[in-house]
């Protein structure tokens, strides 16, 4: 029988899924305390599983297709992933090899050929859930899954059984022993060392507890009422900070436990991050722009939620749109898949950045996590170590790693200088030069693997491609730029070319400035890294 603890039976054969991506880590994750913020700049996007297609498939994990991936759980003794895959009401498992079925059972589909849900316990295979959602696994290695549609919260055991360990199957409002006890569509759950469950009740606005099998009510119910159309009237989620029994919340779905046992939550209705200090016994809100400490004033007249946004900076002036899941880093950091911006965000040490993701704008693009990458409501992520993180990419369907840029193996620091394009070495008789503080490359061993022609004629250089060409005068720091239907255009470059060895040299900005690529200095190997800002161009 398979088992899910630690997924040993089911990714014994697998290697490293990071694997996948290649290279080697030029930069450890413990050189700094602010690990995160240190990598930013070397950030890439890879797409580790999913096709993009809706639908159901397994085999080779960039061959495979979900629905609506929603929570990931990685194992740390195989770097193997457990997928809340919440359209097909499955869990399934990714190694670098294969993407299979971990639990679920497919029952039929419905009108428009998507799985139906149910609720069965008994074995993985045979067990059914409806829309499972947010993982989390014990210190025994017992996985638990927020079963939102079910009403529930479900233990896989090392057996591979699936047992009910708390709700009806009907939503409601109570607290109890195990059955007696009822959720509305609970999005995550959270575990302690010690087996104490924290549930994100979702649609109850409360966060609830689990200990010893008894389901207990943390927080304050909301009382508020919203008119969603003339005449007709909703419950809403509300806000508050204080005590703990008397804080409230707007739908929240995401959450984490930090190193003091204490539990941070999205709070997605109402666009902020909240911290639960159990010892203190109260909720404040860490990140959002959100309404002052100890006030309401979040909501628009019969707003159901506040209004989201975008915004960098002072943890309390940053902006979210529907934060969900949410992982504290081995920094004590906390990265927020922020859904509705299509984002990565970190919030550290009081400020909120931007990691992955291009806020705005929706989509599956691999590339330069800052500028070139494009991600599609992302529900979920979770820090990897090393720098990495992964991202469950909901509405694109993929399962995708941001991790920092890995050199080439073949890259040492032997003192020269290195040029790299990507993950290649380029390979030529003259090295890069640091000249004034201004990094120097030379142009033909770069402009070529760009797909440029290099032509010496006159005193000049000309750089082709298409009907674009730029001329470059060695002395001079003016370039003129001519292309087909264009007037010819002079501009200046921050450094002056000049010859050596029988070489042209550029700087290194020319080619980031004027032909959109990714420039950074690797220090540790003294290098010169280019990049497209996609991957694979």
């Amino acid at each position: 029988m398979r088992k899910i603890t630690r997924f040993a039976a089911i990714a014994a054969a697998a290697s490293a899924v990071l694997a996948a991506t290649g290279g080697t880590g030029y930069a450890d994750a413990g050189s700094s305390r602010d690990t995160i913020g240190n990598l930013k700049a070397l950030y890439e996007v890879h797409t580790i599983a999913g096709t993009g297609d809706y639908r159901l498939s397994s085999g080779a994990p960039l061959g495979s297709a979900f629905r609506t991936p929603s929570s990931l759980l990685k194992d740390n003794g195989t770097d193997a992933y457990l997928v809340s895959d919440t359209g097909n009401q499955q869990l399934r498992y990714i190694t670098s090899k294969a993407t299979d079925k971990a639990a679920g059972l497919y029952i039929g589909s419905g009108d428009k050929d998507d799985p139906l849900g149910s609720f069965v316990d008994g074995p993985a295979a045979e067990a059914a859930f409806n829309g499972p959602a947010g993982l989390a696994q014990d210190a025994s290695g017992n996985v638990y899954v927020a079963d939102a549609g079910n009403n529930a919260i479900r233990r896989i055991d090392a057996e591979g059984k699936v047992t009910t360990v708390a709700g009806t199957g009907v939503f409601g409002d109570a607290d109890g022993a195990g059955a007696k006890a009822e959720f509305d569509h609970p999005l995550d759950v959270a575990v302690t060392k010690d087996g104490v469950i924290y549930v994100a009740d979702t649609l109850n606005h409360v966060i609830r507890q689990i200990k010893n099998g008894a389901v207990t009510t943390l927080t304050a119910h909301s009382d508020r009422i919203v008119e969603y159309s003339p005449g007709s009237v909703a419950a809403a989620g509300d806000y508050a900070d204080g005590p703990i029994g008397q804080a409230k919340f707007n739908e929240p779905s995401g959450l984490a436990l930090d190193g003091k046992g204490n539990l941070y939550v999205s709070d997605t209705g109402n666009d902020l991050i909240r911290y639960i200090d159990f010892k203190a016994g109260k909720v404040t809100t860490v990140a959002g722009a959100g309404a002052p400490a100890g006030t309401a004033g979040l909501y628009g007249a019969n707003a159901v939620y506040a209004e989201g946004g975008f915004a960098d900076g002072a943890a309390r002036a940053a902006k979210f749109h529907a934060p969900r899941g949410i992982d504290v880093t081995a920094d004590g950091g906390v990265l927020i898949a922020d859904s509705l911006n299509h984002a990565i965000r970190y919030l550290f040490s009081g400020s909120v950045t931007t990691i992955a993701g291009t806020p705005g704008e929706e989509g599956r693009v691999d590339g330069l996590a800052g500028s070139g990458a494009l991600l599609n409501l992302p529900t979920d992520v979770v820090w990897l170590g090393g720098g990495a993180m992964a991202v469950a990419d909901s509405g694109s369907g993929t399962i995708r790693v941001v991790e920092p840029y890995r050199a080439p193996a073949e890259v040492k620091a032997d003192g020269t200088i290195h040029l790299l394009y990507g993950t290649k070495l380029l390979q030529s008789d003259a090295n890069p030069i640091i000249k004034e503080s201004v990094t120097f490359v030379p142009v033909r061993v770069l402009a070529e693997q760009l797909g440029y022609s290099v032509q010496y004629e006159n005193g000049q250089t000309t750089l082709r491609s298409g009907t674009t060409a730029y001329t470059v005068r060695t002395g001079s720091s003016a370039i003129a730029r001519s292309s087909e239907g264009n007037a010819k255009q002079t501009f200046n470059i921050a450094g002056t070319p000049f010859n050596a060895g029988g070489r042209l040299f550029l700087p290194v900005r020319f080619f980031a400035e004027e032909l959109g690529l990714d420039v950074q200095w690797l220090p540790d190997l003294r290098a010169v890294l280019l990049r497209s800002k996609t991957v694979g161009h």
